[in-house]
């Protein structure tokens, strides 16, 4: 997981911040990156848009800390291949934050989102729900949902006014980091907040995934047929189903569907005196 630490404000002695990044691009090329700014450090995960659901690219305001690690990592990436294009979906992004509360240090495992919040508090006490708004650009209902797990839930990192006790949450309302929040663990987990995803959404990105993935078969039959010229339905099923396994696995019907759609496209041809045999077409 990244790293990221040493930042001194008013709010926290320091914070290790953690954040897994989920991009659409081909894995590969990024071993031996490091990112070190001044003890800040990042690790990533780089992941094909073919194999990973189709997420929101957001315009969240990261803290600049993480922004030096991003922009790095970013040139190193593009420095590697000109024909791929970095997104990056920073709601699957967790962080670890190191807060100095006046009890004891604790480590507090949260969302990106919510880290972007909290750093806010480096740099002052108190900022209202717009101020904290206009500063992440997060969407106003979606951070309030954020600052319900911070100030209202079972860990109170923020004290809310005028109205701590109320769950709504006004855009005037000012939060402030809790200097005397303390807890007998040393490392907590916190909420994080999960948006809700509709029927047609997960169907939409269902029929998403499946597409991308029957690209990625019908390119791996083609690699496969090329190389061997000649095989048996069975071992090409086995051949195929071997090369897609670290990334997904392959369903032996919708391999089957492949060949018989490659075939159609002349791509392959059955053998006339065994059925069971594929010939590749150059």
């Amino acid at each position: 997981m990244p790293s990221v630490g040493g930042l001194v404000g008013s709010g926290w002695n320091g914070f290790s911040c953690g954040t897994l990044f989920y991009v659409a691009s081909v894995v590969g090329g990024i071993d031996g990156f490091v990112c070190n700014h001044g003890g800040e450090s990042v690790g990533l995960q780089v992941l094909t848009t073919g194999f990973w659901p189709t997420y929101k690219v957001d315009e969240v305001t990261l803290p600049h800390e993480l922004l030096k690690c991003v922009d790095t990592f970013t040139r190193f990436y593009e420095s590697r291949t000109s024909h791929r294009k970095l997104k990056w979906i920073h709601t699957l992004g967790t962080c670890t934050v190191i807060g100095r509360f006046e009890p004891k240090p604790i480590e507090l495992v949260i969302s990106t989102y919510q880290a972007c919040i909290l750093m806010l508090f480096n740099q002052q006490e108190s900022n209202s729900t717009s101020d904290i708004c206009r500063d992440t650009k997060l969407p106003m209902e979606e951070l309030k949902k954020y600052l319900q797990t911070l100030a209202l839930s079972k860990y109170q990192i923020l004290l809310k006014s005028p109205n701590p006790k109320s769950k709504d949450i006004a855009d005037t309302d000012v939060f402030t980091f809790n200097r005397k929040f303390t807890d007998r663990q040393r490392k907590i987990k916190m909420s994080l907040l999960v948006t809700k995803v509709s029927q047609d959404e997960k169907l939409s990105t269902k029929q998403t995934v499946d597409e991308d993935r029957k690209h990625a078969v019908e390119a791996s039959i083609v690699r496969v047929m090329k190389a061997r010229k000649t095989m048996t339905h069975q071992n090409l099923v086995m051949e195929v189903s071997q090369q897609l396994m670290k990334l997904f696995k392959p369903d032996p019907k919708i391999i089957k569907n492949r060949i018989e759609s490659l075939i159609s496209r002349e791509y392959l041809e059955r053998d006339k005196d065994n059925q069971g045999v594929y010939k590749y077409l150059a």
